[in-house]
């Protein structure tokens, strides 16, 4: 073997050495984050231990996009923007794993969950219709599907509509199953 051969093969294992111990280090730091962001005794989240880990979750999913975590870090970047009230960051966190990563067991929660945050957040309902309908294209067989389904039903109404709705339509059944 030559020595630039060696030489080579040296590189490419030193290059891999260190991709792998950053790799690692990053996950290590990820879960202290965590771990200091859930531990207030009062449940509440600090927006700034919350930006920290945010900013590692995307820091990861942008340096190794290819590894499986990367799809539930960035889904977890969106869970914590939603409890930090930054919605438009959560949607585009949900937006990413839903298109960047369809075949990961987030994808369907991140689409129904841009359905969600516009209606129940944002208030736009078009764009909570257009995201529910292609949640229910996309995952017919979702546990989340019947949710979407309801919530398209009664897109724009109020929540004591909605429950007036409810309560009639159980009305209606039990009125019917006892005659």
């Amino acid at each position: 073997m030559s020595i630039k051969t060696l030489a080579f093969i040296t590189a490419i294992t030193l290059s891999f050495a260190a991709c792998v111990n950053t790799k690692e280090k990053l996950k290590s730091e990820i879960k202290e984050k965590e771990d200091a962001l859930f531990a207030e005794k009062d449940h509440s989240i600090n927006p700034n231990k919350a930006r920290d880990v945010i900013t590692l979750y995307r820091y990861y999913a942008e340096k190794f996009p290819e590894d499986t975590i990367s799809a539930d870090y960035l889904f977890k970047a969106g869970d914590v923007s939603s409890g930090i009230n930054a919605f438009q960051n959560a949607l585009e966190f949900f937006h990413i794993v839903s298109e960047k990563y369809p075949n990961s067991s987030r994808a369907g929660y991140a689409l129904f969950l841009q359905g969600f945050i516009n209606e129940n957040t944002l208030g736009d309902t078009a764009s909570a219709r257009k995201y529910y309908e292609e949640f229910i294209k996309r995952y017919p067989k979702h546990e989340m599907t019947e949710s979407a389904e309801f919530s398209l039903q009664h897109l724009g109404k109020s929540a004591e509509d909605v429950v007036k709705e409810v309560t009639h339509e159980q009305d209606t059944l039990s009125i019917t199953s006892t005659q």
